[in-house]
């Protein structure tokens, strides 16, 4: 497998640290001079000496701050974000990719926009609105965001401080799913919502950040509204929760995985996910994203049969020359594997 070296090739100092929320940190890094990204885009981080990679958003905004930064929700059990908030201090050197990803003003151009961010998905959003406003003197900008309660909102007071700048271009909505106070309104997205709130939307560029059924609900409700496909825009590193070995609607049916050259092997439901069922025989497989988007997972199937889901990391070549994402690939039949 790829070596960590070879994917996060670039060492950040941490320099700071704060907490955003009970649950919620950024880390502040101290990049290298000649560090290049955009506004939306992520990195993949090493986790505690390589023993993984995972994927964070850049909240940082390029040319705005002289730092860079990535902001963490701790999740019970998780690798990277436990270590990340848990164990990693001030002094401390994290290993980062270059920047990746296309959820970025520069690929979803317009004047006017609509954020939609559920939860950790205000991150890549901040990041774009700061930096819109900064460089962007015409852009009108909204901005919804659903939390869970009040005491949820990531940046709370930086989203303060952009309303008092910018009141007449950008309108913020704090929307909680409980416990309401003055600022923030109890309200669930929906059609109503948008329709009140953005009247104007089927003439905006919608981008949207949040968890899956968030963002399916976002676009299935911005296209009832007008939005054509095109400026509909969405960013997710986690992808829905699939079938390894425990669920098959197969009765039972199980294939076996051999990944070349070194001959480990594994089983999987038919029908499963193969990441999922390599990651839990311990077959060794460096994954980030999970969602294909970063390409971390790439595998060259040799032998069998297989669907693919999301591939959007590789390239056509790639694709006919039969490399594979394993974090969205279902197995059909036995396969033959060589990590990439």
């Amino acid at each position: 497998m790829v070596e960590l070296a070879t994917l996060c090739p670039h060492p950040m100092p941490v320099r700071a640290i704060r907490r955003e929320t009970p649950d919620v940190w950024t880390l502040e890094l101290s990049p290298p001079p000649d560090y290049r990204y955009l506004p939306g885009q992520y990195a993949l981080v090493g986790i505690d000496g390589g023993r993984a990679l995972r994927a964070y958003t850049l909240s940082s905004s390029p040319a705005l701050n002289d730092f860079l930064s990535i902001t963490v929700r701790r999740l019970s059990g998780g690798l990277g974000s436990g270590w990340l908030t848990g164990e990693v201090q001030v002094g401390d050197t994290l290993q980062l990719s270059a920047a990746q990803g296309n959820f970025t003003p520069e690929h979803a151009p317009g004047s006017d926009y609509l954020f939609l961010a559920g939860g950790c998905g205000v991150t890549p959003v901040m990041a774009i609105t700061r930096w819109l406003l900064a460089h962007r003197p015409d852009a009108s900008l909204v901005v919804l965001y659903h939390a869970q309660t009040p005491a949820d909102l990531i940046f709370a007071a930086e989203w303060t401080r952009l309303e008092q700048r910018y009141p007449k271009r950008l309108r913020l909505h704090r929307l909680v799913d409980r416990t309401p106070d003055a600022t923030c309104r109890q309200a669930p997205l929906s059609r109503e919502l948008l329709a009140e709130l953005v009247p104007d939307i089927a003439d905006r560029t919608v981008m949207c950040c949040g968890p899956a059924g968030y963002m399916a609900l976002a676009a299935e409700l911005a296209a009832s509204l007008g939005v054509p496909a095109e400026r509909f825009h969405h960013e997710a590193f986690q992808a829905a929760e699939v079938a390894a070995l425990d669920t098959a609607a197969d009765d039972g049916v199980r294939h076996r995985v051999l990944l070349q050259p070194w001959g480990d092997e594994a089983e999987v439901a038919h029908g499963g996910n193969l990441l999922a069922a390599m990651e839990a025989q311990q077959i060794p497989v460096t994954a980030a994203c999970r969602s294909g988007q970063c390409g971390s997972c790439k595998v060259k199937v040799l032998e069998g049969d297989f669907e693919l889901g999301e591939q959007s990391a590789l390239s056509e070549a790639e694709l006919a020359d039969g490399y594979a994402l394993a974090c969205c690939c279902s197995v059909h039949g036995d396969l033959v594997i060589e990590g990439a």
